[in-house]
């Protein structure tokens, strides 16, 4: 048995080293190339990791193709095959695939990259993102309310510092928020932008073409969007033990409303194969293959319901109810832990049965006002903006650090 674990651990070891030795000669040989390119401080373009054309790169992408208070050429470089596929039919002339000659020559000449994703030098592999050679811009991807990158402790253990990416700047919503990823990036407290985030312009200037294709949006609509967990355990929807959602249907179905349920698509098919889809009529799935951009469905909730996910620090600029399920709260902080107290900047129910669920959403929908001078106290410590120019800030950070 010592035997099998010994070479277990000479096999972990020798893939760790490979992997940091690996990471060094990419820098060393991605340093060399990107001096012999000239960098063209006019170009900016916007780097796709993810697998959907959504959250702030996308939202930043939409100013700057239609604001001319800028004098930037501004290009797309997509990771993802079938994401390229669909974002060249609607930007076909600035779109280039990451694993083409095209893409490869683009990258190198550009100065100005923006991401909104990845925190590990990996994840833009078979590129890496170096600030000695570009201005590397992240958007990031939501308010964090727990712990990231360094501040994660098995994070900050198992991996070298070399294996982070390191941005040039960061872009966040408050002063508060400013400190906390200044520390969990290991950045100058300078480099990390107050501008708000680029799809909080939509959600406060939305438009209403998804009513188009869901008419039940005209209704009063409940999100119930939990987090994801990374210790091997899927979100649980409806961890009650009075559970009975037949009567949490009869309950929509008399307020006139509907329950949106966003999370693993395995554990929403479980609950509508456990009970006939006439039985759930209010009850929804809302996953990616349905709603792509959380965004863009959010600007059409009344109510919204999680446990531990940053949508809520978004949802905070509409003022509307909020109710939380904790209901693995000691074992989500013992694993990730938070940023700041959970229970003091989180304004809104915190419910543990059907019950009190269903309590929360009557008084909800019928009093939505109810809790309003504590959502308002929150969002002000979380958005120093709240207004529709945060993509207009950064454009103007830009031209600063180009200057």
């Amino acid at each position: 048995m010592s035997v099998i674990i010994k070479q277990t651990w000479i096999k972990i070891f020798k893939g760790w080293l490979l992997s940091y030795i690996l990471i060094d000669v990419i820098t060393f040989f991605t340093r060399i190339i990107e001096s012999l390119f000239t960098k063209d401080h006019k170009i900016i373009t916007i780097f796709f990791t993810d697998l959907n054309f959504s959250d702030n790169n996308r939202y930043f992408l939409e100013y700057l193709r239609t604001n001319s208070d800028h004098n930037y050429k501004v290009n797309i470089l997509v990771k993802n095959k079938s994401l390229y596929d669909e974002i060249v039919l609607v930007y076909p002339k600035i779109t280039y695939y990451s694993l083409s000659f095209s893409g490869l020559k683009l990258f190198l000449k550009t100065k100005n990259i923006v991401i909104s994703n990845g925190s590990d030098s990996s994840y833009f592999f078979p590129y890496f993102l170096d600030t000695n050679c570009k201005n590397i811009i992240n958007l990031w991807h939501g308010i964090p309310l727990k712990r990231l990158s360094l501040q994660v402790k098995i994070i900050r253990e198992s991996k070298s510092r070399n294996r982070f990416q390191k941005f040039s700047s960061i872009c966040v919503a408050s002063t508060f928020e400013q400190f906390l990823m200044a520390s969990c990036f290991d950045m100058h407290i300078d480099d990390v932008w107050v501008t708000g985030t680029p799809r909080n312009d939509y959600l406060l200037n939305p438009n209403n073409d998804l009513i188009n294709k869901h008419e039940y949006l005209n209704k009063k609509v409940i999100l119930y969007a939990p987090t994801w967990r990374e210790y091997g355990k899927s979100s649980l929807f409806f961890p009650f033990e009075d559970k009975n959602l037949e009567d949490l249907n009869a309950f929509l179905e008399k307020e006139d409303a509907y329950l949106l349920l966003r999370g693993h698509r395995e554990e929403i098919v479980k609950i509508k194969e456990s009970n006939s889809n006439e039985k759930l009529s209010r009850i929804l799935s809302a996953n990616q293959d349905i709603f792509p951009d959380t965004q863009r469905l959010l600007s059409h909730v009344d109510i919204l319901v999680t446990d531990y996910s940053s949508i809520y620090l978004d949802f905070l600029l509409l003022d509307k109810p909020i109710i939380f399920i904790p209901y693995d709260l000691k074992e989500y902080q013992s694993y990730r832990g938070f940023l700041y107290d959970y229970k003091n900047h989180t304004p809104g129910d915190k419910v543990f049965s059907q019950v009190e669920f269903i309590k929360s959403l009557e008084r909800g929908i019928n009093s939505p006002d109810f809790g309003s001078l504590e959502r308002q106290r929150i969002k002000n410590l979380f958005h120093k903006y709240q207004d529709i120019n945060s993509s207009k800030r950064i454009i103007l950070k830009i031209n600063q650090m180009n200057s």
